[in-house]
């Protein structure tokens, strides 16, 4: 059975839903002299985005009709050159539409550490605290292009804004592995982090099912920082996800949850009311979309959070 709500984007299927559709149909470019409220912003970079480049299906590889995992990830990893260059044009060439990879890195610097298969970013000035971060990719793909160009530039900003030393995990993917066996490589890195540099605290931050991966390692972090994390488990075959299930919200650490007001991917949790050390914000944007304002907003409330 094809299951699409494991996919990582909106547009999933490869179809173009009504409301793409009806935005393909009514985008306009320049001659617009007012101010556009976020919800219309968004409107009118999706509109533009999607006239122009056609979403790649992001069906998973045990699905009926699996997707190409590289044509998916480069998608992803032009993403954030097409939203800026769509800014300009649909937004105005006067508004700062940098994105948070561009605007935020800084002086950090970059190392591998190759017997963990991560990168480590390190701040200019680091606060003791460090990170492990999971990138997104509905557990089978974000790794390459996605991963370098896509999520990475973001890490690398979130860590130089907090001071926050991150640790950002290649983790491995599904099929090839277990989730047992994905849970294990988190957990291992961060008995590493402890174990090799003491820090003062170890946060996690995922995007999507590398949020629901930080979830399932909850007890091994002092905080977590979650955006629009897809925490459902039953897309995944049983083979595959060996009965685990995702644990009570109420045991997590203390935890910053964004939220997607236009996702089509993750837009459901599992409790009717987050618990009490659950802070939730919610952002104009879709599950991968979302103009730079927008974006670099999202990026300096996880660095905030990581510096606390």
């Amino acid at each position: 059975m094809t299951n699409d709500a494991s996919a990582d984007n909106t547009g999933a299927t490869g179809t173009t839903s009504h409301d793409e559709a009806r935005m393909r149909e009514e985008f306009q470019v320049g001659g617009v002299d007012r101010v556009l409220s976020q919800e219309e912003q968004l409107e009118q970079l999706a509109s533009y985005i999607y006239a122009h480049y056609e979403v790649p299906a992001k069906n998973p590889p045990w699905s009926d009709d699996p997707s190409d995992a590289e044509v998916a990830d480069t998608y992803d990893a032009r993403l954030a050159d097409r939203t800026t260059h769509a800014a300009m044009l649909m937004l105005g060439s006067a508004v700062d539409h940098a994105m948070p990879g561009v605007a935020f890195p800084g002086d950090v610097t970059v190392s591998e550490v190759p017997e963990l298969n991560a990168q480590l970013f390190t701040p200019s000035k680091p606060n003791g605290k460090w990170a492990i971060s999971l990138h997104f990719g509905g557990w089978w793909r974000g790794a390459g292009v996605a991963l370098e160009n896509a999520w990475r530039p973001e890490v690398a900003g979130a860590a130089e804004l907090s001071g926050t030393t991150i640790l950002d995990l290649d983790y491995p993917l599904l099929p090839a592995h277990n989730l047992d066996e994905v849970i294990d490589f988190v957990r291992k890195a961060a008995a590493w982090v402890r174990e090799t540099h003491s820090p003062t605290a170890l946060y996690s931050w995922g995007y999507s099912s590398g949020g629901a991966l930080a979830t399932l390692c909850s007890d091994v972090f002092d905080a977590q920082a979650l955006t629009f994390p897809h925490l459902t488990l039953d897309v995944l075959p049983e083979g595959l996800r060996g009965g685990r299930e995702f644990t009570d919200p109420a045991t997590w650490p203390r935890t910053l949850m964004q939220v997607a007001t236009h996702d089509k991917v993750a837009g459901h949790y599992p409790w009717a009311e987050a618990p009490e050390q659950v802070e939730v914000r919610e952002y104009v944007a879709e599950h991968r979309l979302s103009t730079p304002e927008v974006a670099r907003q999202r990026v300096r409330d996880v660095a905030e959070f990581l510096s606390k």
